[in-house]
């Protein structure tokens, strides 16, 4: 049993207009249809329209978030096709390094070379150290292991990284940063990462970066965009003072995201700054 525009409309507060124009222009979703003619919307049709609307929400044009959503989705189908081969390499290069066993770590990394960049971060480097995370957690994984897999992680990341010379010479700027205090830049590494693939030219200054530094910088290197990485949870009050303090500097996007924040309802509404919990909204 599907669910009529009407209710959808309802859901998402979404005008039913706006949803059939949505349905015409840019074919984001094809409801089927009642023996009357009614539409009859999917749970995945309204999980598509929800993500729409919530991109939408962030600011972007309706036609950059259906675009955003498509990319999305193929890249999905993609990483769900290579699943178990990534899955099986995930699993070896994490039992070679909780043995400490760097030689066939190495090795097993040589044979990822037809593996994207993308690929690697987001089905080997991420889920592995999910996976010692939460070894740790249980009590499974020594706090030497854990650090010997993410400075591996990180290692890697980083040589990606170097392999993309920073991005192109010439591409737009975009300086990365962690909010002051931090002590981890694993998910920023991989976000200059993936940054610089897109052609970004990225000028990577790593965890706990002063406010004021920052501020400098931004007047220096006029970037067109600074992503902050906020993986430590802060209070609001922090988290609003400091974007305001780098808003005020910047002539360009102001992305600040990570796990740290907090819900987005409670994240004030500044000039040039935007939210993100999660890595895809940013790329």
């Amino acid at each position: 049993m599907g669910y009529r525009i009407k209710t959808v409309s309802e859901m998402l507060r979404v005008p039913r207009n706006t949803l059939l124009a949505w349905e015409r222009r840019y074919q984001v979703v094809s409801p089927a249809r009642q023996d009357n003619g009614y539409r009859e919307y999917s749970e995945s049709d309204v999980t598509r329209l929800r993500e729409v609307k919530r991109l939408i929400d962030d600011g972007y044009k309706v036609s950059e978030a259906i675009s955003m959503l498509r990319v999305r989705e193929q890249r999905t189908h993609r990483q769900q096709a290579a699943q178990p081969i990534l899955q099986s390499v995930c699993d070896e290069l994490l039992g070679a390094l909780l043995r400490y066993d760097r030689a066939t770590a190495d090795e097993i990394t040589r044979r990822m070379h037809a593996i994207s960049f993308r690929q690697q971060i987001e089905s080997i480097y991420f889920p592995m150290l999910r996976a010692v995370g939460e070894g740790w957690c249980s009590g499974d994984v020594s706090i030497a292991q854990e650090h010997y897999v993410s400075a591996f992680c990180r290692e890697r990341m980083l040589a990606m990284l170097l392999s993309l010379e920073c991005g192109p010479l010439h591409g737009p700027l975009v300086i990365c940063a962690g909010f002051p205090g931090e002590r981890h830049d694993l998910s920023l590494v991989a976000l200059a990462v993936l940054l610089a693939m897109r052609g970004k030219r990225i000028l990577f200054l790593g965890a706990d970066v002063p406010l004021e530094e920052l501020q400098r910088l931004n007047g220096e290197k006029a970037p067109e965009m600074t992503c902050i990485s906020v993986m430590m949870p802060r209070p609001v009050s922090e988290i609003a003072s400091f974007a305001a303090g780098l808003s005020g500097s910047s002539a360009g996007r102001v992305v600040i995201g990570g796990r740290g924040l907090p819900p987005a309802g409670v994240l004030p509404v500044l000039p040039s700054v935007e939210w993100h919990h999660t890595m895809d909204d940013i790329i």
